[in-house]
């Protein structure tokens, strides 16, 4: 994925960020650094990160991809939480 391109361009050596979100539009979201899936349905996605929680919110959520701490998630994006 290109995100491998754009981490190689901001992050110096060593861990620098323990995620990134990145929106593609409003239909796609991609989350590294996820380590676990707390909750999956159709209307909300619920993500343990470093340390932190993420909750999105939208309708026809689906995780179209998972793997190696990356999740690609499709479906309309109606809000994202951090708790």
């Amino acid at each position: 994925m290109f995100k491998d391109e754009i981490w190689e361009k901001l992050a110096p050596a060593g861990e620098l960020f323990a995620f990134s979100v990145c929106m593609l539009s409003r239909d796609k979201l991609v989350v590294s650094g996820v380590k676990n899936v707390l909750f999956a349905d159709s209307t909300r996605v619920a993500l343990k990160l470093h340390g932190e929680t993420l909750s999105i919110e939208g309708e026809e959520l689906k995780i179209a991809e998972i793997g190696g701490g990356d999740i690609f998630i499709t479906g309309h994006m109606g809000g994202l939480h951090f708790e």
